[in-house]
Formats: structure tokens, sequence, C-alpha cells
């Protein structure tokens, strides 16, 4: 084993076995472990409470999708020590943000797309009471990538498209629109990554993204 790996091993090690002393019941003891002051205590309970005061859980979405980037950027801005502490999650996805900002504890504020807060308007009563809109930040586009042999939406008519996997946003929008359009297709949610690879060998004819520019994988 090279020794950098080791290094890299014992590291990793040594920071798991710290983790897991906050696992340990409140009677077991480490040996050469001092019971801290009460003056420490207060300290760390100050602390504590100060960095809490203003922490704020940012609902983004799939860690490959759009939103979550844009929650990190938002948190590399506008955080500022002792005043603000925003905290980018990972979700499954923007459109199922609506439920974690309603129920999911942690949750402050979430990046949600606007279709499926129209939806939850339909489905839970009197919504706009207990959610409050800040800002519109990004318009997201539809895009379709197909397979070389088709030439118009027309031709995707009782093919297999895929719409990446439930809960994001080309998931909601994308069948929605479809069938807005009229077209009659294979609805298929399974990961754009595998999608892609199943596209090249013909198995699947095209893959639909609802997102902003650029897009990653091209």
């Amino acid at each position: 084993m090279p020794m950098s790996l080791m290094k890299v091993s014992t590291l990793a090690s040594a920071t798991m076995a710290l983790a897991l002393l906050g696992l340990l019941p409140a009677n077991a003891q480490s040996p050469s472990r001092r019971e801290p002051t009460a003056a420490a205590k207060k300290t760390d309970i100050t602390a504590k409470e100060r960095i809490n005061a203003w922490t704020v859980g940012l609902a983004g979405g799939f860690i490959e999708g759009a939103p979550l980037r844009l929650a990190a950027e938002i948190a590399r801005v506008v955080n500022e020590q002792d005043k603000l502490h925003v905290i980018p999650i990972v979700t499954q996805g923007a459109t199922e943000n609506v439920n974690s900002l309603l129920y999911l504890r942690g949750v402050d504020a979430a990046i949600i797309n606007t279709d499926a807060l129209d939806e939850y308007k339909a489905q839970v009563p009197f919504i706009e009471r207990r959610l409050v809109y800040i800002l519109s930040l990004f318009p997201s586009e539809l895009h379709i990538f197909v397979r070389p042999e088709i030439r118009s939406l027309e031709d995707l008519r009782r093919k297999k498209v895929n719409f990446n996997t439930q809960g994001t946003a080309a998931a909601y929008s994308g069948p929605l629109i479809f069938s807005r359009l009229g077209l009659n297709v294979e609805k298929m949610f399974i990961p754009h990554q595998v999608a892609l690879e199943q596209m090249k060998r013909g198995e699947v004819s095209a893959v639909v993204f609802v997102t902003s520019n650029p897009l990653t994988p091209f």
C-alpha cells in the first residue's frame, strides 16, 4: 500500500472514531476523558445557540441537479459568521421539495418548481398560509435529446422517452407537457445517465431534461 494511501486511511479511521464518541451512552467515560467544567459547558451552549439562531436549511434537490448547485451558490454568497448560516440540503428533487418544506424537520426554505407548487395548491388546503413565496430564481427550459432518426416530436409517438427519476422537474413537468401536446409516448423514469447509454444502443428514443443552461452532460 502506498504511503500516502496509508496516511489517508489512518486519518479517516481517526475521524470516524471521534464521530462515534458522540454515540456513547452518557455514563460511558473514556479513561483519559475529563468532565468539562461548568464554564466550558456554558460556553458550548452559548456557541450552539449563536450558530443555530440564524441557521437556515435550504432544500435543493438531487446532487446532480441545478437547484442544489444554486443552493450551494446561495450559501457561498450569503453565509456570514454569527449572522447567517445557510445549509444546502440534498433532497428527492425540486418537485418533492414542497413536501420537504411542509413536513421535513430542519427545512426552512426550498427551491420549488412553480408548476409543482400550483398542483399542491389543489391538494393541500390553505397551503398559501403555510408557505411564503420569496422570489423567482431562474427559468427552467425543456430540452429534448433524441436519436438521429427522430426528426420531429411526432416521431416520438409510442416510442420510449425517459423523464428522469421521480421527484425531478423532468419527471413532473415533462409528461404534463407531452400530454398537453397530445403526444402518447412510452414513459420511462430512470436516471438520465442510464437512459443516455440505452439511447446510444437504440433502446430509448429520447431523454427529456427540464433544467437551466448549461446542461452538464452536453
